[in-house]
């Protein structure tokens, strides 16, 4: 049963759902339940803080035998511990006991490859490279990586290019498998198939992480008399800083330092670099640039709504989560609406303060825009919202948020995503919604070129709730005007650095780099 409430109105629509709804949710809970009757607690000496106090001093079989817990995971979890902290030789004694005594496990040496290749110790690895290898033929994909990293270190890095072929056969090559490689062939002067994995890893839109950022930045450098190379690594950067535009990649303050200096050592034109900050209005304060605006075309808009019509509420995958039915009765109720202003996620808008009434946060949020800014609302929440603890759902803030905005509960086990995203896009273009959640796994359904539009769109129509306060306004982060990816004109870029503040994953960033060209050439590189 769906709750259906508009101003000072309720309307109750009744609906049974089907056998294969009710058995799925209870299958849900059962194989949860199991799971964590299953699954052991890890063993006390991975998470005891004094284990990691202790000295790094290789332990006698005695020692071991003393500490053992007979727990199932007790040596794959103390090596994955010994492997976070670095003590080679106290997990060396551990595999000498093991040796001893059951035989060391591939997840075991696993962990042990990870210390050896985290922490350098590159003749250990080539040791244990050897155990695993004598084990089996197929070398796990998760071992694979953890090859490609350690050898990529080494002047044996052309080895790893086995690990990597093995891995694309497997089809579980990652971002930081070719980043790993790329700084590997970068490290040891083999620049040409250095540019040929960037470019392969431009064209497979692979993530390019810092590490390989940073190595592709301080190789192509522009410092040098063959005029050539200098051409080249403008071409490569400015085919990184597309990229970084084309996937919205904000680096971080370490990549950005390194872009002050690749431009400052430009010797074909003089850039001056610094970091900035940019006016509500979009306009940089320190060369007074104005930033692209944000906004969504007709043809934009319609690309988004045909799509996340199709791929997501039609999708067979949202069926999992609510039922034909009261999809279907909710869509009804948008489509007898008029367009909303706002779309707000009850749930989400609710849980911003952990220390405040889940119904007195939400009822701030309604207030806020149906009153203060005079907006047409609309909440989407579930039905326990209504008949909750009086602790967390009060019944005169829900008969408030009731009174003065449209309301539609859906059934508690229902996904809230699907029905945000149904009536913002139903009610046009110019309609908000107020959410702290990114919807990562309905961008995921979406085409490379309807994701951008997508993203221009989160990022012009979201409304974050930030804070709630006491007998004042909540404090709501606004749509932004202006576009926070890396831009350019003739004379200057503009590119946002992710300064370590982003911890929320709504948040953008608001310390940019600006460089701008202090000659009179005209050329954006």
């Amino acid at each position: 049963m769906a709750d259906v409430r508009g101003k000072g109105k309720l309307f109750r629509q009744s609906f049974n759902k089907p056998e294969w709804f009710r058995k799925n949710n209870q299958n849900k809970k059962i194989i949860a339940k199991k799971v964590q009757e299953v699954v052991p607690k890890l063993p006390e000496l991975e998470t005891n803080p004094t284990f990691a106090e202790e000295p790094d001093v290789y332990l006698s079989e005695v020692e071991w035998e003393k500490r053992y817990t007979k727990h199932p995971r007790f040596f794959i979890g103390v090596m994955g511990r010994l492997a976070q902290l670095g003590h080679l030789q106290k997990a060396k004694s551990l595999l000498h006991y093991m040796d001893k005594t059951c035989g060391a496990t591939e997840a075991v040496l696993h962990n042990f490859l990870v210390l050896c290749v985290r922490h350098d110790h590159i003749d250990e690895m080539f040791e244990t490279y050897q155990k695993i290898v004598k084990m089996h033929d197929n070398i796990p994909a998760a071992t694979l990586s953890i090859l490609i990293e350690g050898f990529c270190k080494t002047e044996s890095w052309r080895e790893s290019l086995k690990f990597f072929e093995q891995l694309k056969t497997y089809d579980l090559i990652k971002s930081k498998d070719y980043c790993k490689l790329l700084c590997g062939a970068l490290r040891h002067g083999d620049l040409q198939f250095g540019q040929e994995l960037f470019n392969e890893m431009i064209n497979k839109r692979a993530r390019i992480q810092d590490d390989a950022m940073k190595a592709i930045l301080q190789t192509f450098h522009c410092d040098t008399e063959d005029k050539h190379f200098r051409q080249t690594s403008k071409e490569i950067i400015n085919k990184l800083l597309f990229y970084m535009r084309e996937e919205i990649i904000y680096p971080s303050k370490e990549v950005a330092d390194e872009f002050i200096s690749w431009f400052e050592r430009n010797q074909d034109q003089d850039w001056t670099a610094g970091y900035t900050k940019v006016t509500e209005s979009g306009k940089c304060r320190q060369c007074h640039t104005q930033l692209e605006n944000l906004t969504i075309s007709d043809y934009e808009f319609q690309q988004i709504h045909n799509e996340v019509m199709e791929k997501v509420i039609k999708s067979k995958d949202v069926f999992l989560n609510t039922s034909p039915e009261e999809l279907k009765v909710y869509r009804q109720f948008i489509d007898q609406s008029e367009p909303y202003d706002i779309v707000i996620d009850g749930l989400n808008a609710a849980h911003i303060d952990p220390y405040t009434n889940k119904s007195e946060q939400l009822r701030q949020i309604v207030v806020y825009f149906a009153e203060e800014l005079r907006q047409r609302v609309l909440v989407i929440g579930r039905r326990h919202m209504l008949h909750g603890s009086k602790k967390d759902w009060s019944p005169y803030n829900m008969k408030w948020i009731r009174d003065i905005a449209d309301c539609f509960f859906a059934d508690n086990v229902s996904k809230d995503d699907p029905f945000l995203l149904y009536a913002t896009l139903h009610s046009g273009n110019r309609a908000m919604y107020v959410s702290r959640d990114m919807m990562r796994d309905h961008r995921a359904l979406l085409t490379p070129q309807t994701l951008q539009s997508f993203l221009k769109w989160q990022r012009s129509h979201q409304y974050v709730p930030v804070q709630i306060r006491r007998n004042r306004a909540p404090v709501i982060q606004r749509p932004l005007v202006y576009d926070t990816i890396t831009q350019s004109n003739k004379r200057s870029w503009h590119i946002p650095v992710h300064d370590g503040l982003l911890h929320e994953q709504w948040k953008l960033p608001h310390l940019w780099l600006c460089v701008t060209e202090s000659n009179d050439t005209h050329t954006v590189l």
